[in-house]
Formats: C-alpha cells, structure tokens, sequence
C-alpha cells in the first residue's frame, strides 16, 4: 500500500498519496470544521484513498490542535 504524503499549507491539509496525482486538501472553516476544499482536489480517487486521506487530515489537525480530540465513550 502507497504511503500518504501531509503538507500543511496556511489553514489547509493536503493530502497526497506518493507516486501519483491523489490530492485531497482539507481547510479549516471560520466555525472549526474540517472540511474538504473540493475545488483544491484534484483525481479524487476511488473510496479507500478518499478514507484513508480523510482519516489522515483529521488526525494531523487533531494533532495541530485544530480541533479537538473526541472523547472516547465508555
């Protein structure tokens, strides 16, 4: 499996997958949501690139302290 490649420009996330034109970027809305900016998206891809890209920005803006970290239910 390709690995996924993190750039962090301004208030958005890409996400690349190596090797390939897969481009996902996610950009902070003014109410804290994560959200994709489809028009920076380019060959979205098939579903399991799009999930593991979803995944990805939201744990690296999780870790950025862009949102904050869900509280596990017990």
């Amino acid at each position: 499996m390709r690995e996924l490649e993190i750039h962090i420009e301004d208030r958005q996330i890409v996400v690349n997958l190596s090797d390939s034109r897969l481009t996902m970027t996610f950009q902070l809305s003014p109410d804290g949501q994560l959200k994709e900016n489809e028009f920076w998206t380019v060959d979205g891809g098939d579903t399991e690139f799009r999930q593991r890209a979803r995944q990805a920005a939201f744990s690296k803006a999780r870790q950025l302290a862009w949102i904050p970290r869900l509280k596990s239910v017990a």
